[in-house]
């Protein structure tokens, strides 16, 4: 337990040490936040203190997203559901628990981030991984195009944190705990042991992309790349066209955010990568690489509400895509739940 200070203000976070007992834990954060915990709890002197029922637990962690407030609402909708089941100790993990700014049930102690580099992860289920909320009657299944289930499925190599971009909507520098890079030859071994490797990053770099795609070749094994940035696609278009013409690129997702170039630039996010990246998404998919996206729908700047994406652009390049709606980072419960009737409810054409 510590005192932690950040933009958003300053609160007591806790650590695996606070964490007693039998430990109930469940996702409903992104696949980079997940598999941040399940590197800790696949380490031998964690894993069997992990438990699949609540009830057998002594603590209870929600791993948290605060991308948007439908997602903070979800997460803290959630953690009451949890806590009126069993009144056991709740701890909120992931990117919510850094924001001080947000108040939280009494009931809700903030965690750390927790993980442990360098840790293979041997048993995914020993974390609950929470349906998609924005997806109705969402099924697990093993279509990799099926909403929701992009990547669920897959080994999740986790190959770094953070991110040292500066987009205006994006708070990752400051919630996601100390920034690290691993150098892909350093990961060879947990490479070669599993299968369906999709690399986990909140943004991968230009060394760690070339330095995959260079191992992909090497043993002639396919990966699927996550949430690399335009701006590094870009940088690496030769490598990753090279491995896709190798039938070595299974999926290729890269989060454009947007194709309208006014509204990139406000959202401090160079047009030139976004347009570039295009190209580059055109020419794997020839090769039969699979190609996905995240977009913001109804931005909002200076009290103007931008055009949405075009749809015809998206199922031009890409064979599944996702959104968020736009979020001003100031969260409002019962604005909150307004959205959530509109967005979740009503549902986005």
């Amino acid at each position: 337990m510590k005192e932690h200070k950040n933009i958003f203000g300053k609160g007591i976070l806790y650590d695996e040490t606070d964490l007693k007992g039998n430990i109930y834990a469940t996702s409903a954060a992104c696949m980079s936040v997940w598999s941040d915990l399940l590197s800790w709890a696949n380490n031998t002197v964690n894993k069997d203190r992990f438990v699949n029922d609540p009830k057998n637990a002594d603590s209870i962690i929600v791993l948290g997203c605060q991308v948007t407030d439908l997602s903070i609402l979800n997460d803290i909708k959630i953690a009451e559901k949890l806590y009126k089941e069993t009144r056991k100790e709740i701890f909120m993990g992931g990117c919510l628990a850094q924001r001080f700014d947000i108040e939280l049930p009494n009931f809700i102690k903030r965690l750390d981030v927790v993980r442990l580099v360098g840790q293979p992860i041997y048993n995914r289920n020993l974390i609950n991984y929470e349906p998609p909320f924005w997806v109705k009657n969402f099924e697990k299944t093993d279509e990799l195009l099926k909403e929701g289930n992009l990547f669920r499925n897959f080994y999740p190599l986790k190959i770094g944190a953070g991110c040292h971009g500066k987009c205006k909507y994006c708070t990752i520098t400051q919630t996601r705990g100390d920034n690290y890079e691993v150098i892909p030859e350093n990961q060879e071994q947990e490479f070669l042991k599993f299968d369906n490797i999709v690399l986990i990053s909140d943004s991968p770099t230009v060394s760690q992309i070339k330095g995959w795609c260079e191992l992909a070749i090497k043993y002639n094994k396919e990966i699927s790349i996550r949430n690399i940035e335009p701006t590094v696609l870009v940088r690496c278009a030769k490598e990753v066209i090279n491995i896709s013409e190798k039938g070595l690129l299974k999926i290729l997702h890269c989060p454009v955010q947007s194709f309208d170039d006014e509204i990139l630039k406000i959202m401090n996010r160079d047009p030139k990568f976004m347009w570039g990246a295009l190209e580059v998404i055109k020419e794997v998919r020839k090769h039969g690489t699979l190609t996905a996206t995240n977009i913001i729908i109804d931005y909002v700047y200076d009290g103007k509400t931008y055009p949405n994406y075009n749809k015809e652009m998206l199922e031009k390049y890409f064979d599944y895509y996702s959104w968020n709606p736009y979020f001003d980072g100031k969260f409002d419960m019962k604005k909150a739940e307004e959205r959530w009737e509109k967005y979740i409810i009503k549902g986005v054409e």
